[in-house]
């Protein structure tokens, strides 16, 4: 177990006789030795509860404001929120400087682009970690994981794990979310990759020109080497020109520099051609949608910049598979063919649904929601892009969390115009039954909007659902 003097963690703060082995901001999984680091946060303040960290075992308090009285050590820093980062990579001895660190970010593929590119490292010999949505660690042994990008202090002990794991290398989700709140600053990324940019999260951010300024604050990162842009979007074709020039910029996308022609769609796959500043080759991948063809040409980019050939990354990436619950086929003969895909946007969904018209011999119906306490102006923007794209749909719950699941269905209704048959079932599991039930064997259901998830929120209580397990249970088949 590591140590490390008081002193030493916080230069200055005088207190070179005490010890902690451990950091944690969440009082609830302090343990003996460790310093509890209080600060307050958008739900909830540190400073409330010093005490319970005591009681559990903290051997030293780092806190922005004193407490009237406490037991052990307290060292008051200012602007802790902003320093925590610091402070954890100091504890972990800076374990992003000795792996290669890529940072994905847009608003959709950060999960497949990184999930790729790890696929890849590891297909190529090398030993690539992974931290986003879907968890973290090596992809053959992955941990639950709260949020795309962790909060800094968790961020840092990943980080040190996969370095003592073996890892050479770091593919990592980078929301906005963590970007405008500094939860990464102290990772030393050595290239960038840029998806997209569509509307998501404008009940965070400001505005939308706000929330796309907080995804370029990666490329314009001290240290930066490389960076992967999708030029096929106008944010992304933008961002290219604000580089600094020694960042090596490679684009992809249909008019990039690596690039994709002659695709040709099929029940098992997608088959085509690349072409590249290294070289061209054909392709034969077991992935659907042209998205995924544009995710991995990021991930195979990224993987031609960290060093290694474009021929040996051509070959691995026919190996490639896909993300769990990223347009993941459910088959068996006799029934409708079902997609879970985690598309939660309007222009996600409005893709995955395009996706799915490729693959698909009869109608395309599709089951989705839209979260609780989270963006109202969306909902009918998704239910415009669903009726858009599907022959049918069904409205159903997503995330409710606090909110009445009926209201967010009817908020998703105001955009609906009546062109397909739409139906409104509250509870998920029950919508998908009956889309199945209803639908002809030619059929293809996409169920969108959760992907991997284990849980529902609903009501401030996580309920066990997982759509992968649902819709492999109700056709028979393995998830």
């Amino acid at each position: 177990m590591r140590a490390m003097a008081l002193s030493e963690l916080v230069p200055g703060c005088g207190l070179e006789h005490v010890s902690v082995t451990g950091l944690s901001e969440d009082s609830r999984t302090v343990v003996a030795g460790d310093a509890f680091v209080a600060v307050r946060g958008q739900t909830s303040d540190g400073h409330l509860h010093i005490g319970e960290a005591v009681r559990r075992g903290a051997a030293a308090i780092l806190c922005e404001r004193a407490p009237a009285d406490t037991c052990v050590p307290v060292v008051e820093v200012s602007q802790l929120s902003l320093r925590r980062g610091e402070i954890a990579r100091r504890f972990c001895a800076d374990p992003s400087a000795e792996l290669h660190c890529v940072g994905v970010t847009g608003t959709n593929g950060k999960t497949s682009i990184a999930h790729f590119l790890a696929q890849l490292t590891g297909l190529l010999g090398g030993r690539c970690g992974y931290l986003g949505t879907i968890g973290w660690g090596f992809l053959e042994a992955l941990e639950p994981a709260r949020l795309t990008t962790d909060d800094a202090i968790t961020l840092q002990k990943h980080l040190r794990v996969l370095c003592e794991g073996g890892a050479d290398s770091v593919a990592m989700e980078v929301s906005s979310h963590a970007l405008s709140q500094g939860r990464v600053d102290e990772i030393a990324f050595d290239g960038a990759v840029f998806s997209n940019l569509s509307r998501d999260h404008l009940d965070y951010h400001d505005s939308f020109e706000a929330y796309g300024e907080a995804k370029a604050r990666l490329f314009a990162w001290d240290g930066l080497t490389w960076a992967v842009v999708n030029v096929d979007d106008a944010f992304g074709a933008a961002l290219t020109q604000r580089l600094a020039p020694d960042v090596r910029r490679i684009s992809y996308g249909r008019g990039g520099e690596v690039g994709w022609s002659d695709l040709r769609f099929s029940p098992d796959g997608i088959a085509g051609w690349w072409r590249t500043p290294w070289g061209d080759a054909d392709f034969q991948l077991a992935l659907a949608a042209e998205f995924s063809v544009a995710n991995l040409a990021a991930a195979m980019a990224s993987a031609c910049l960290v060093g290694y050939s474009f021929a040996d990354v051509a070959q691995a990436a026919n190996s490639v598979s896909g993300v769990p619950g990223r347009m993941e086929f459910f088959r068996k003969a006799g029934r409708p063919t079902v997609v879970v895909d985690y598309a939660h946007t309007p222009d996600a969904l409005d893709q995955a649904l395009a996706a799915a018209r490729q693959h698909a011999a009869g109608r395309v119906i599709c089951v989705f929601g839209c979260g609780g306490d989270r963006d109202v102006g969306k909902r009918p923007q998704m239910a415009l892009a669903a009726e858009r794209a599907a022959d049918e749909i069904w409205l159903t719950s997503d995330n409710p969390r606090s909110e009445d699941p009926l209201q967010i269905l009817r908020d998703m209704e105001r955009g609906l115009s009546g062109r397909v048959p739409a139906h409104r079932c509250v509870d998920r599991s029950d919508a998908v039954a009956q889309a199945l039930d209803a639908a002809e064997d030619r059929d293809l259901i996409v169920v969108a909007g959760r992907g991997h998830e284990a849980f529902q929120e609903i009501g401030g209580q996580r309920v066990p659902l997982n759509d992968r397990d649902l819709v492999a249970g109700l056709l028979g088949v393995n998830a």
